[in-house]
């Protein structure tokens, strides 16, 4: 039965479930303002596997996610996208400082790759052979390569869902949307140009900023925004490489596009709220800790672009999900943090799952939303 739907943010999660709730034939209208969005800022890596969270629930999401992009990408070429320039299997390597690192990620391709055959093919490498995968590359450590790794531009997905949207028959409309109370366990969004509308479900899919959208209702939201800045470098002879992304041992990854840009980061800031500022100072610290694998950022280099994005995570960095107490048609994704380019389209699509046909593929006991969003 065809329904009446908003959703309240337009990220990986909120772009992603309006366009397959315009698939499945429902009326959409995704509401956008773009402050802060952390997939606009994100170039990610799908890999997953090799995680060393201890986390089940959250990993099931992200490796259930990296599966999901398959049928995503081939759903978006069936509609006419060109997807090569947003994900691709370039392959992962995964820089490990001993052999039993090395050991350990074999067990668990073998361990995970029944349920997650994306993985692909693993191969244990040298230091010399890692480096030979990515010339940029300087080494004393081995790696295991993960032939199924991908790399993403967040922010290119963003802009092909937008286009699309309009074009499937959704409204997209620019600006701050609110919830209005009406009623008992009702309510209606007021739109940026203070219209009111009702709607059979609603969405909420803003991310660090779900606690602005529904203290205004006399709700506690356990939600903390964390700040990520990430810089490129260009260089027009790096165009057309198929270098595969690097995972480092420290806090930093380097994921190298086709249009000859360089992306590292990302910092992770807990002490800056809501700040989009950039500062020179973090991103000269995130420099500094790639610079021990490409000692070209030792020197002093151009930034080609840089960017800044809002993370949400709870307060244990469990994965909020489900409907909001007291709200049954108000549903809420948030506290993804740093994995939501991965688990963000495969929640989107579980929301239009629920909405269509009642149900969903996660255990949504694992994700008791009712922990973390509370009516005062």
């Amino acid at each position: 039965m065809k329904k009446n739907l908003a959703i309240i943010g337009g990220g990986i999660v909120g772009a992603t479930a309006a366009y397959y709730a315009l698939k499945e034939g429902h009326a959409v209208t995704l509401y956008e303002d773009g402050t802060g969005q952390a997939t606009k800022a994100a170039a990610g890596i799908i890999c997953p596997w090799f995680t060393l969270r201890r986390n089940k629930p959250w990993y099931y999401l992200v490796s259930q996610g990296a599966e999901f992009y398959r049928r995503f990408m081939a759903d978006l070429a069936e509609d006419g996208l060109n997807t090569d320039p947003i994900f691709q299997e370039v392959g992962t390597l995964l820089v490990r400082k001993n052999e039993s690192s090395l050991t350990r990620d074999q067990e668990r391709a073998q361990e995970r790759r029944p349920a997650s055959p994306s993985i692909g093919n693993l191969t244990s490498l040298s230091a010399q052979e890692a480096m030979g995968k990515f010339p940029l590359l300087e080494t004393p450590y081995p790696a295991s390569f993960v032939s199924g790794g991908a790399r993403l531009d967040g922010a290119a997905l963003i802009r092909q869902l937008h286009d699309l949207i309009p074009k499937l028959g959704g409204k997209l409309i620019h600006g701050q949307a609110q919830l209005m109370a009406d009623g008992d366990q009702q309510v209606s969004v007021l739109g940026p140009q203070k219209d009111t509308k009702s709607y059979d479900a609603i969405l909420l899919a803003c991310g660090a900023w779900l606690p602005h959208i529904l203290e205004p209702l006399g709700y506690e939201v356990a939600i903390s925004p964390q700040k990520g800045q990430l810089f490129s470098i260009y260089r027009p002879d790096w165009e057309g490489n198929a270098w595969p992304v690097v995972m480092p041992p420290g806090k930093f990854d380097i994921i190298p596009f086709q249009n000859g840009e360089l992306v590292i980061g990302a910092t992770h800031e807990n002490d800056r709220g809501y700040d989009l500022t950039v500062e020179d100072q973090r991103l000269a610290e995130l420099q500094e800790r790639a610079s021990s694998l490409l000692p070209f950022l030792s020197d002093q280099v151009a930034y080609h672009r840089v960017k800044v994005g809002i993370r949400a995570y709870t307060p244990d960095y469990a994965v909020l999900v489900g409907p909001v107490p007291e709200l049954e048609s108000v549903w809420a994704v948030s506290g993804l943090g740093s994995s939501g380019l991965t688990s963000g389209p495969f929640l989107g699509y579980q929301w239009v799952k629920h909405v269509s046909q009642g149900h969903v593929d996660l255990d949504q006991s694992l994700y008791p939303i009712a922990s973390y969003i509370k009516k005062v």
